[in-house]
């Protein structure tokens, strides 16, 4: 990963970009990126064998995006590649690129950043350890 380069690759998620989600000016609107990249994490959460459901209790602490090139299929494909940066006791930040592919299979990447969230007690909302089953899944 380009901008996370120390960073523990964690999925790849294949989206589709509908014509819709371009603004005015014919690009893929910026806060369409950070509802792919949620798919993606989405995808990647319910792709772990037996997670421990507490796991899925959590907030978004940071969500921090650097748009390199923009987007401007009216129906493509971008490729979401998650990793994972650090493990906390209670949080975690997420890596990811978006990127797409040009007709001859260059790599094009269009936008990295990272996702941070905290793991919160359902009942109180107050940060909370991971479980030992998180904390495996992600070693």
């Amino acid at each position: 990963m380009t901008a996370h380069a120390d960073a523990k690759q964690l999925y790849i998620h294949r989206s589709t970009v509908w014509f819709d989600e371009l603004d005015m000016v014919g690009v893929l609107h910026n806060a369409r990126y950070a509802i792919h990249v949620e798919r993606a994490m989405a995808s990647w959460y319910h792709s772990v064998p037996d997670p421990d459901p507490t796991d899925n209790v959590v907030v978004v602490r940071q969500y921090d995006i650097e748009f390199l090139r923009p987007f401007t299929q009216e129906r493509g494909e971008i490729q979401v590649e998650c990793g994972l940066g650090k493990l906390g006791t209670t949080s975690a930040v997420f890596t990811f690129r978006v990127v797409s592919y040009d007709a001859d299979g260059k790599e094009i990447e269009h936008a990295h950043g990272i996702r941070a969230i905290v793991k919160v007690d359902p009942k109180t909302l107050r940060p909370t350890p991971w479980s030992a089953r998180f904390r495996e899944i992600l070693s």
